[in-house]
């Protein structure tokens, strides 16, 4: 064959895979054109300055993704990090977070552009459900024209998506999501289990979370999707007896047959995603992730009115877990409303499919409204926020129910059509009349418009004196227009790129100069004010602060009970702190970015670039040191106070106490509240009583110091929005509800200090908050930190992300502290030697330490995951063994040698396919149509006569997909 006959073929072929995909990928175009058009309105790059940051986004994934892109372009493990939180497992934040294959599109931007680099992979996600949903509609029900096209678009940008596009590692569920589905079908229908196997492994590995939950509807759509189609008594082989072998009659029954390979194959994928499953269980056993306990009491979230009335268009995104308005984002389009109600009423479907399709709706509205099974669904975890995180799952029934109306369309006579419609009106009559939750005028005006809209479009598409393709292209019209009108003003992009990036280059080259000054060893540090609550991961830092759903929630308290900021869950967050805190915690150097004002006496100043001042710690301590035993017994959670926490642990270090020393109130100045005692002035927990019901309060206390020392408060208020602290040149207004200790430097007897604490008028007449102000013992400091430093410091001597080599010298009566989170998979050796478990100990149920012989010894800390080895081992022996039985299927070999007959085509020969028999009845292209829709349950739409019979067989073998079976009954 000649070379232009063979670019020829080639050509054919691209040309017939545009021909017989052209709807998806028209699907998919739209979707980019509506996200361009939400980053022009927003003024994203390159449309303007503006990134699509928020919330967690902002401060949680971006940083993380920066992080990755370093780590990968520098050859860093993707085990651990030193970066967040003392260190922690990157491996957990890479499957919770990172994994998705779109990930790849950061490596074209780069560390500076990963705002774009999220938004690009946001806008390639929405591409990719738009085009999975289309692909479904194509496959299950035989369709592929703009309606399908439409219905793509209404899947991309449901309310989910609108509420959690920035939620962007979940997307990957809502791309996936249909292609499992189809799957499932293909298990039932044709016994082929291929399809649902690989694709619900990827799942597991671009989010094991979302992952879970479709796993729970795989189960919930396997029995709907069955009972829809085929009868609990369908059998392949009618002939075979009653009296048979009952394992030859369970392989006749389909349900048996098809429920056994589903299952057998949803371990499958479980197995092929070992690598990320094993690990992660470990990791997750200590996050805050699985942390929730169970409820205790039955409880109902909203009303059934409220949560029909978040369908229509425009409604108000939920993304708190807190409110009056808590409600699942379930809007998927004006058009499914109309088309759902005659779904129900439609004839030629049958009743016990609209039965199926209900119950399954049904079970899923129940999972949004019972706590029960929203604590399921969630992974046996109430989440602290993003509530309803299944919520498209939902969306997709809706809009599969819809579509299957929608193909009937010409069985509805006009004034069922109508009546739909003025079902709709009826109902937003209601809604306006009612005052439903998250519904405003934007949302009547516009679903009342769009349903006129539908109503009429519907029409036109049952009359046969309108092409049937420009009906379905006007659809596929008002469908994007709804979505861009609807959904646009509901996302939120208003952080500038400027302000997030800026500084970057600057800090870099600062911390080039700190690398070089500490002859590049292992130290960590951090800001004085961190703009994300992820900077070390953004700047690239061995830091303190986190905020992660794999942070180890132990240590996240102790760090709040040491009066760190943070939520006692999951976050916390470095503010300048007690040298007792910093040399816990090893930290060596700090950099100032906000000009805070910091002892000369506990900081000395190194280099300066930018906003950024390095000061060095003068009072540091490594990672590891030795201390007196009885650190292992000390518990953070024992003090009545963050100052006291650190006392008690200086004292079990060094045997010295009261480092931290209480400074008394001069005087307190009220408004609208009774005077406090002195005995809880003394103690520092107060008790308020407002003397004028439901007004605010105030109160202002008055701090003389009585020797000049580093001067610490702490304020924690729930009832208050914010403190106010001021003295001599320095001045501090700070959120009182978490609480967390601020150092406001050296203070002498001449300096007064007042701190404001306002008390909100909706705050209950009378309740208690904490307040204490601590300074620094200097001279017993100095005393503790001689104990702790010298030979009993650990002098690392080489370092990686997983392993630590070093020096130490212990005493008698002496163990080995390190700030390191606690965790399994860190091994520790001594002399060469691995400590047994029995001599690890767990400080204040957070940190690692254990315990040694006196004397000098050479350590080794080794992380390793053996949850990564173990899974990755039974993820390739699984690959390997079921590429071995593929071979040997293939070529008839050992036990495949003996050629049976698929029992799956006996089902087939005896049923026509519902989609063949769709097109024959009905067809909403009709035969005027340019782009009729021809395609029947195993074979696409005939192609054009002029191609050659290889091409024709080709595109049958690629596209062949057989739809559910109607019974004989």
């Amino acid at each position: 064959m000649s070379k232009t006959k063979v670019k020829n073929k080639k050509e054919t072929k691209f040309s017939l895979f545009l021909k017989n995909n052209k709807y998806i990928l028209i699907a998919a175009l739209i979707a980019f054109a509506v996200m361009q058009l939400v980053y022009f309105c927003f003024s994203l790059i390159p449309y303007g300055d503006m990134t699509i940051l928020r919330m967690d986004l902002y401060h949680q994934y971006g940083p993380l993704f920066a992080e990755l892109y370093d780590r990968i372009t520098s050859g860093e493990s993707l085990i651990y990090s030193w970066n967040s939180g003392l260190g922690s497992s990157f491996l957990g934040n890479f499957y919770n977070y990172l994994s998705s294959p779109v990930t790849i599109l950061i490596l074209f931007f780069g560390h500076k552009n990963i705002p774009e680099a999220i938004a690009a992979m946001i806008a390639v996600k929405a591409m990719l459900s738009a085009g999975s949903f289309t692909y479904y509609i194509k496959k299950s029900l035989g369709r592929h024209d703009p309606t399908s096209a439409a219905f793509g678009i209404l899947y991309a940008f449901c309310g989910y998506f609108v509420a959690y596009y920035w939620n962007l590692m979940w997307l990957d569920a809502m791309v996936l999501f249909p292609i499992i589905l189809l799957g499932i079908e293909r298990i039932i229908n044709k016994g082929k289990p291929a399809l649902y196997c690989v694709s619900l492994a990827l799942m597991f590995f671009a989010n094991y979370y979302m992952a879970y939950m479709i796993c729970i509807f795989a189960v919930l759509y396997f029995l709907t999707y069955y009972f829809a189609n085929y009868s609990i008594e369908q059998k392949f082989d009618r002939t075979l007896s009653k009296k048979a072998p009952l394992t030859k009659r369970l392989s006749n029954s389909l349900f048996w047959s098809s429920g056994v390979k589903f299952a057998f194959y949803s371990i499958v994928a479980v197995l092929l995603a070992a690598f990320v499953v094993v690990p992660l269980i470990s990791i997750l056993s200590d996050s805050s992730a699985t942390s929730s306990g169970a409820p205790t009491e039955y409880k109902k979230y909203f009303s059934t009115f409220d949560f029909l009335a978040n369908h229509l268009a425009s409604s108000e995104p939920t993304i708190r877990s807190s409110g009056s308005d808590v409600l699942p984002n379930v809007y998927c389009g004006v058009l499914t409303l109309l088309l759902v109600p005659l779904f129900l009423f439609c004839k030629k479907i049958k009743a016990r499919e609209k039965i199926s399709y209900v119950c399954l709706l049904g079970v899923l509205y129940l999972s949004f409204n019972i706590n029960y099974l929203n604590f399921v669904w969630h992974g046996f975890h109430f989440p602290n926020d993003l509530p309803y995180r299944f919520s498209f799952m939902y969306s997709f029934i809706l809009l599969v129910m819809a579509y299957k109306a929608l193909i009937h369309i010409k069985d509805f006579s006009g004034k069922e059509i109508l009546a739909s419609g003025l079902g709709f009106a009826l109902f937003l009559v209601l809604v306006e009349k009612i005052t439903s939750k998250n519904i405003g005028d934007m949302s009547l005006g516009l679903s009342i418009i769009f349903g006129v809209g539908y109503v009429l479009i519907l029409r036109l598409l049952k009359d046969k004196k309108f092409q049937a393709s420009a009906v379905s292209i006007l659809l596929l019209c008002t469908v994007t227009s709804e979505i861009a009108l609807g959904n646009t003003n509901h996302y939120s992009m208003n952080q500038n790129k400027t302000n997030y990036t800026s500084d970057y280059d600057d800090f870099k080259t600062l911390k080039k100069e700190l690398d070089d000054y500490d002859g590049n060893g292992f130290y960590r540090m951090e800001l004085t004010s961190l703009r994300t609550r992820m900077d070390p991961c953004w700047y690239d830092y061995n830091g303190v602060s986190v905020f992660s759903s794999m942070a180890y929630e132990s240590v996240s308290n102790m760090q709040q009970e040491l009066g760190m900021f943070g939520n006692y869950i999951n976050s916390y967050t470095y503010n300048p702190q007690t040298p007792v805190y910093n040399a816990m915690f090893g930290l060596k150097y700090l950099v100032d970015n906000c000009g805070y004002y910091l002892n000369d006496e506990l900081y000395s100043s190194l280099m300066q670039n930018g906003k950024f001042t390095a000061y060095k710690n003068n009072y540091a301590l490594p990672i590891a040191f030795a201390v007196n035993n009885g650190v292992a017994s000390w518990s953070s959670k024992d003090a009545i106070n963050p100052f006291e926490a650190q006392n008690s642990w200086f004292e079990n270090a060094t045997g010295i106490s009261n480092v931290l020393t209480q400074v008394n109130i001069n005087d307190v100045t009220y408004s609208n509240l009774n005077a406090f005692s002195d005995m809880q002035l003394s103690a520092g927990i107060l008790a308020y009583n407002k003397k004028t019901s439901g007004a605010s309060a105030s109160f202002t206390a008055e701090i003389v110091p009585q020797s000049t020392a580093n001067v610490y408060v702490y304020v924690k208020s729930s009832v208050s929005d914010n403190a106010t602290i001021t003295a001599d040149g320095f001045s501090k207004t700070f959120d009182a509800d978490d609480g967390y200790i601020i150092d406001l430097g050296e203070r002498t007897p001449d300096d007064t200090i007042y701190v404001d604490v306002p008390i909100k008028s909706s705050a209950a007449d009378s309740g208690t908050l904490s307040f204490y102000v601590y300074s620094l013992d200097m001279d017993k400091f100095k005393e503790g930190y001689e104990k702790l430093s010298g030979s009993g410091e650990l002098k690392i001597t080489s370092y990686n992300d997983t392993e630590i080599f070093g020096d130490i010298t212990v005493n008698d009566g002496e163990m080995v502290y390190t700030s390191i989170p606690y965790d399994t998979n860190w091994e520790v050796y001594v002399d060469g030697v691995k400590v047994k478990s029995k001599d690890i100990v767990k400080i204040s149920d957070s940190l690692l330490g254990f315990y040694t012989d006196p004397g000098e010894h050479e350590i080794y800390f080794r992380y390793y995951s053996y949850g990564l080895k173990n899974g990755a081992i039974i993820s390739i022996i699984t690959i390997i063994i079921a590429t071995v039985l593929i071979i040997m299927k293939r070529r008839g070999l050992l036990f495949y040698k003996k050629k049976k007959q698929d029992k799956w085509l006996m089902l087939r020969s005896e049923k026509a396919p519902i989609t063949e028999n769709v097109y024959k009845e009905i067809s909403v292209s009709s035969a005027q149509s340019a782009e009729p829709v021809r395609q029947a349950a195993d074979e696409e739409p005939s192609v054009q006569e002029t191609e050659s019979s290889d091409e024709k067989k080709e595109v049958r073998e690629d596209d062949s997909d057989t739809a559910p079976h109607e019974d004989n009954e």
